[in-house]
């Protein structure tokens, strides 16, 4: 219905240009429009993207951490370290269920005991590359983890934006309502009114008053 109207209203300028109220009122109109159709656009963002990029950097940490694990839990059972082992004790599935977030941590968990122990742990394959990489790859899935959340958050705040705009639309379309009868040209008029009568809701103004009719000799 915005558009309708707005289409109307471009298709003759010289019947309304002149009253400065109505005008001003239409270019409102036309920048809570573009302000409406900006936010609606960025609102499509999705995020079944990014949903598929962090279960991908969950897969790589995990599966960058697990040989880690194994090493430290290797070592922890070679040394009769009963505490140690059980704290290593992880399968891919431990490290891959659970919240997003748990699974961070025990990454990192592995990658602390294993830095902690990394002087004996040279003849069990974990070096200082190797654990500089399970960290890269940790931050790189916890830089990934609250973006969902994030996304929609920023999607009800541009909901609320979009709902502000259409309120201020209606409220030039008000004002444009209550003019458009003073321009004295009943084909704008009747052009004007079946713009406004295409959107048919409870919401939806009055239809404008009608010009005066044109006087006849």
């Amino acid at each position: 219905m915005y558009l309708a109207v707005e289409g109307i209203c471009a298709a003759s300028p010289t019947v309304w240009q002149s009253l400065e109220a109505f005008a001003d009122a239409f270019a409102d109109l036309k920048t809570h429009i573009t302000n409406i159709q900006n936010f609606a656009q960025s609102r499509e963002q999705d995020t079944s993207g990014i949903a598929a990029d962090k279960h991908a950097a969950r897969a790589a940490m995990c599966n960058a951490a697990l040989p880690v694990a194994r090493a430290v839990h290797a070592y922890a059972v070679k040394t009769n370290n009963n505490q140690l082992a059980g704290e290593i004790d992880f399968s891919l599935s431990d490290l891959m269920s659970g919240r997003d977030v748990e699974s961070a941590v025990h990454c990192q968990n592995i990658h602390d005991i294993a830095n902690a122990n990394l002087g004996l742990l040279a003849p069990y394959g974990v070096t200082a590359a190797r654990l500089a990489t399970v960290a890269m790859m940790i931050t790189a899935y916890s830089s990934l983890v609250s973006k969902p959340r994030d996304i929609r958050a920023q999607g009800k705040t541009i909901t609320d934006s979009i709902q502000a705009e259409f309120t201020a639309a209606d409220d030039a379309l008000t004002l444009m309502d209550d003019l458009v009868g003073q321009l004295g040209n009943p084909k704008f008029w009747s052009d004007y009114t079946n713009a406004r009568d295409i959107v048919d809701t409870p919401a939806s103004h009055a239809s404008p008053t009608p010009p005066p009719a044109t006087p006849h000799p």
